[in-house]
């Protein structure tokens, strides 16, 4: 990886310091997978950030799709697990004392293991894919750290402006030209605090500052260097052609653009839509859960927010990252599609007998004799037997420590004088004997 990306990493990281070793780890691979689609662009003289972009997420679910089966996987053996779940959750309805409580969990656990499959397995895939979901992020919003060919372009302008020691003027033209808000994206350029950033970091903001200029800004740049005007013009039809997607800057968010309805507004409409199928598709998925399902309404009420969420994400950030999100969400459709046709011609037993024999080849591994429908009820009913036990002795502790306590308060209270404390803890006590005998 080069000298920029680990100075974007090593400050990006700072906040997340649990996962920095694999955060780098995940950037840097997805980051040299980057590279190498531009390259290979550039070779077919076709250099354009937007077809990365696009061929980038393509790969990108392809990575991932192993851990997106998995997940669908197991929202298909919850359906076929549903109803013996319900069954179980009626079962002990109201029912909140803590054998209650144990007996419903040691039930549910027995359920999971009847079916080779268990409570966190939906969730395991999606903790897999955040990381590289953020690191996706993370490299679209930075395209130069990632491709030396584009990291080039602007490091020219920079060192034409005269290097890291321009910072504070090329600061000072942002702030002039109302580009606080690009500046405060790229730490203010390093002036606020300079003893955080050294020579090459400061540079590496300027270049992050300069990618996400869009035309009419960059315009302006020549008559504030003059000197530097040629390289600065030359850098600024170079961005333009790769950054350039069917008439669209993917350095600019559509907002910049007003509120009059332009081709910029085309990525946000896109990504509201693409979303809304995906979701859909994905709810068709789910048909089998019952409509009052607490998940089903969740997955309703998401379908709602999550299209609105995608069109006002893509409307205020840079039109890259809205196409990026745009081609994920396509891509998804078409993974949706291809696995609910997958799992169209597979039979509810089928998928059962499957999951029964992954799980049993497991347990055979660990030297445990496979599940059937006998083991799994004999072992509730030992669990429901081991639970019964132990609350019926705790019931006897607590009854004999009561009458422990019943004739230690008779022993101190036989002799007490009227109207001492003592009495009148007697007296307390035999109304509350004779209040629990109504």
């Amino acid at each position: 990886m080069y000298s920029y990306s680990l100075v974007l990493l090593t400050k990006n990281t700072s906040s997340i310091p649990v996962l920095g070793p694999i955060w780098n780890l995940i950037v840097e691979f997805l980051g040299w997978i980057m590279n190498v689609i531009y390259i290979g662009l550039e070779k077919m003289g076709i250099g354009n950030i937007g077809l990365a972009i696009i061929i980038f997420t393509l790969v990108t679910r392809i990575i991932i799709f192993p851990t997106t089966l998995k997940q669908q996987k197991s929202s298909r053996m919850m359906q076929l697990m549903q109803p013996e779940m319900k069954a179980i959750q009626d079962k002990y309805k109201n029912k909140t004392d803590n054998a209650s409580m144990m007996a419903m969990n040691a039930e549910m656990k027995a359920l999971n293991e009847k079916y080779g499959t268990s409570m966190t397995a939906g969730c395991l895939p999606l903790l897999i894919q955040m990381p590289i979901i953020f690191a996706l992020y993370r490299i679209i919003m930075n395209i130069p750290a990632y491709v030396p060919s584009v990291y080039s372009v602007f490091s020219k302008v920079v060192d034409a402006i005269g290097g890291s020691s321009g910072a504070q003027s090329l600061h000072d033209f942002a702030t002039e030209h109302d580009m606080t808000k690009i500046l405060s994206q790229v730490s203010n350029l390093g002036i606020n605090d300079p003893s955080k950033f050294d020579a090459a970091a400061v540079k590496n903001l300027m270049i992050d500052f300069l990618y996400k200029l869009n035309p009419s800004q960059w315009s302006l740049l020549p008559d504030a260097y003059p000197t530097a005007a040629t390289v600065i013009n030359t850098a600024a039809e170079e961005a333009n052609h790769f950054n350039n997607f069917l008439g669209i800057n993917l350095s600019t968010a559509p907002s910049a653009m007003g509120w009059t309805p332009n081709v910029y507004w085309i990525i946000p409409i896109l990504a509201g839509l693409s979303q809304w199928l995906s979701s859909e598709l994905t709810m068709r998925q789910n048909k089998a859960m019952a409509d009052n399902d607490q998940s089903q309404q969740m997955m309703k009420s998401m379908n709602i927010m999550m299209p609105i969420m995608s069109v006002w994400f893509c409307f205020t950030f840079a039109s890259g990252i809205g196409l990026y999100w745009v081609a994920s969400a396509v891509f998804m459709i078409i993974q949706q599609l291809i696995l609910n046709t997958y799992f169209s011609k597979q039979s509810d037993e089928e998928i059962l007998r499957k999951s029964m024999e992954k799980a049993n080849a497991k347990r055979k591994k660990m030297g445990l004799p496979p599940i059937d429908e006998k083991s799994v009820t004999k072992k509730i009913q030992a669990e429901q037997a081991k639970l019964s036990n132990e609350e019926e002795s705790r019931l006897n502790v607590i009854a004999k420590q009561s009458l422990k306590t019943k004739e230690a308060t008779d022993y101190y209270n036989k002799n007490a004088k009227p109207g001492s404390l003592a009495s009148k803890a007697n007296m307390v006590q035999l109304y509350n004997e004779k209040h629990d005998k109504k």
